[in-house]
């Protein structure tokens, strides 16, 4: 039994019709860098007993300065994201049809995206709470 014409996830009208386009989720994820990125050099410039955790952050900001390194931790972070996010397409075409839903790729790729910037997006006001 097959329940193909119902609709919904797993159809050609599902989950990859009204997923968000790449640009949207580009933009999600480049402003929660972005308060990350602001939070940490504002942060760092404010308070002496605060300290960066991440150690490439903390080592590309002593290399370059706080705000190059950390645009330059902006850019490393963006780029990894967005090709795990895009990998849903490679294992969508290595593995055998019957293996990964139809949807698979939009999915992974929203969930990945949109996680990875409210992730950022909460350290970045995790951050600026450092201040009070």
């Amino acid at each position: 039994m097959s329940n193909r014409s119902v609709g919904g996830y797993g159809t050609a009208d599902g989950w990859a019709t009204h997923a968000p386009k790449r640009a949207w989720l580009l933009a999600a994820l480049i402003a929660g860098k972005t308060l990350d990125a602001v939070s940490t050099v504002t942060v760092l410039h404010l308070r002496d007993d605060v300290f960066e955790s991440v150690w490439l952050t903390r080592t590309l900001m002593e290399t370059f300065g706080r705000v190059e390194g950390s645009l330059i931790t902006l850019i490393l972070a963006v780029v990894g994201v967005a090709i795990l996010a895009e990998s849903g397409l490679i294992i969508k075409r290595l593995l055998p049809d019957d293996w990964t839903p139809d949807g698979y790729p939009a999915a992974f790729r929203t969930t990945t995206y949109l996680a990875a910037g409210a992730w950022y997006g909460l350290l970045g006001v995790h951050n600026f709470l450092l201040l009070f």
